[in-house]
């Protein structure tokens, strides 16, 4: 478990680095006008509940492998629960920047729900071998 959690720290936080750069420079050159502040703190909470959820999904497969697709489902559906809440507070809080925030918001959820999806998946698989 600590081995798979480890592969799944390192990869998580290169993927986050490289959303970073590709933003940060995205937002510095093409998208200036766009520009966000909070860009690195919506990416640190979607880096943050992804490795929590993780963490959480390892001790699933360990303990009860037969109820992890009900349990991965319940936890995805309560992320993406927490994930709007979380959205609809900042465009209360920030109408102005409404559409800019949704966009980036929507994109960085498809990045780390398609990356999650692929390490759950390979997880899966290496524990069927």
């Amino acid at each position: 478990m600590e081995n798979n959690f480890s592969k799944f720290f390192k990869g998580l936080t290169s993927f986050t680095i490289i959303i970073l750069v590709i933003g940060t420079l995205l937002f510095l050159t093409v998208f200036r006008e766009q520009f966000m502040i909070v860009f690195p703190f919506v990416l640190i909470f979607y880096y943050a509940s992804t490795l929590i959820l993780h963490k959480y999904m390892l001790r699933i497969t360990r303990n009860d492998v037969s109820k992890f697709s009900f349990k991965f489902m319940m936890l995805s559906f309560l992320k993406m629960f927490i994930y709007i809440v979380f959205g609809v507070l900042y465009i209360v809080f920030d109408e102005e920047n409404a559409v800019n925030f949704l966009i980036v918001y929507l994109l960085l959820y498809v990045s780390y729900a398609v990356y999650e999806v692929k390490s759950v998946m390979k997880l899966i698989n290496d524990s069927k071998v």
